[in-house]
Parts: structure tokens; C-alpha cells; sequence
């Protein structure tokens, strides 16, 4: 059947610049990063959960524009935490974050490790703490750790940002830590509410291909 053309050729250039694929902006280019990751869920075979967990770990360095970043999860067998992805970290500070565990108690203990709680509540600003031994080896300048910060709207060495990973029935599976912005300054509201939205998404397929009762 042969196809129709009802608009003028200007319209049709007008509309394609207008809707062009490209992206034209950070928002957009996160958008597509969604859709991309939601698209690879779909291919889903045995092993690929780390390289789903390294797209996840890119998509936040190149496009939430953190430089460092790690993501933990819960084995399914001893129900401990430990770190899968660390990226952007120092050899030293990655070799020490693959040596840590934690209980779940551990994961949500606010007193153990104090925390600002910001968005829907899976997002923490916290600051490493001068008695957590083998944690200040997980920093890449831990030289740095006792700098004080330039001003309220800047980052320190310390600061990192937690974002909990909920799946199923709000069981805890897992958390992403990132921190090292770009310009050494907080980022901005928006980029946390995309960070809280990706979490989301990404929690949810790892629940359901990794650990839920019958995993797709």
C-alpha cells in the first residue's frame, strides 16, 4: 500500500528539527540513559548482572556528573552487603571497599553512620566519620579528609551521598554511594531527583532478575 505524504515538505523538516532524536540537553541525554538501561533489562541472560551494574555506575559518572561511585548488594545467601561496582575510586580506596560488609542493621544504623535524609526517603547526604577506621581507607584523599569545607555550597572530602535500593515489598537490596561532583559544589536539586527516579528503576529490575522468588 503505498504511503501518503499529507504535509508540506517545510512542515516536515519544521517538526523533525523540532522533535530532532538527538538529545539537546543533560535532562534528555538522562532520559535516553533510561530508557537505554530499561531496554538492556530486557536482555537479561545469566551473568549480566554486572554489566548491568556497570552501565549503571557510567550513567551516573557521565551524566549525573558524580566521579566516583560504588554500588553495594545484598548476597542473597548470608543477607551481608558488600560492594559489586566501585568506579573512579584509587586503587587503594577500591581495594578497601571490596574488603567491607555489612548487616542490614549496619546499612540503616543512623547513629552508627549520622546522615542528612533528603528526597523520598532513600537518599542520605552523610559525612565519613574520624573513627570508622577502615572506611577512611575507602577515600581516595583521605589526606584531605580533615580540610574544612570553603563554604556551605561546597562538598568536602568527607561528603558522600547514599541512595538505598528498595525492592519487592520494601526489602533493602542493595545501596549506591557517589559523591565528587565536577565543580566541587553540591549538586543541583534537579540532579537528585533524577539520581532518586534512576534508583528506582534500577532497583526494581535487579529485584525482579536477581531476586525475587521467581526471577525473570
Amino acid at each position: 500500500m503505498e504511503e501518503k505524504d499529507v504535509f508540506s515538505p517545510d512542515f516536515k523538516i519544521h517538526i523533525m528539527k523540532k522533535y530532532a532524536r538527538l538529545p539537546e540537553n543533560r535532562d534528555e541525554r538522562i532520559m535516553e540513559s533510561l530508557i537505554d538501561i530499561i531496554l538492556l533489562s530486557n536482555q537479561w541472560r545469566r551473568g549480566s548482572l554486572h554489566s548491568f551494574l556497570e552501565k549503571a555506575a557510567t550513567i551516573m559518572q557521565r551524566h549525573l556528573f558524580f566521579r566516583e561511585v560504588a554500588i553495594a548488594l545484598k548476597d542473597r545467601f548470608d543477607g551481608k552487603f558488600r560492594y559489586q561496582i566501585i568506579k573512579g575510586f584509587s586503587e587503594g580506596a577500591t581495594d578497601s571497599h571490596m574488603k567491607l560488609e555489612y548487616t542490614e542493621k549496619d546499612v540503616l544504623d543512623y547513629t552508627k553512620y549520622p546522615a542528612i535524609k533528603l528526597g523520598m526517603n532513600i537518599i542520605d547526604l552523610s559525612s565519613g566519620l574520624l573513627d570508622q577506621t577502615e572506611e577512611l581507607k575507602t577515600y581516595t584523599a583521605p589526606s584531605k579528609l580533615k580540610s574544612p569545607r570553603e563554604s556551605m555550597d561546597n562538598m568536602a572530602e568527607a561528603d558522600y551521598f547514599n541512595a538505598y535500593l528498595w525492592g519487592g515489598k520494601q526489602e533493602l537490596i542493595g545501596f549506591m554511594e557517589f559523591t565528587k561532583t565536577k565543580d566541587g559544589k553540591f549538586p543541583p536539586r534537579m540532579t537528585i531527583k533524577w539520581v532518586e527516579l534512576f534508583c528506582a528503576i534500577i532497583a526494581q529490575i535487579i529485584w525482579e532478575k536477581e531476586y525475587a522468588p521467581n526471577p525473570r
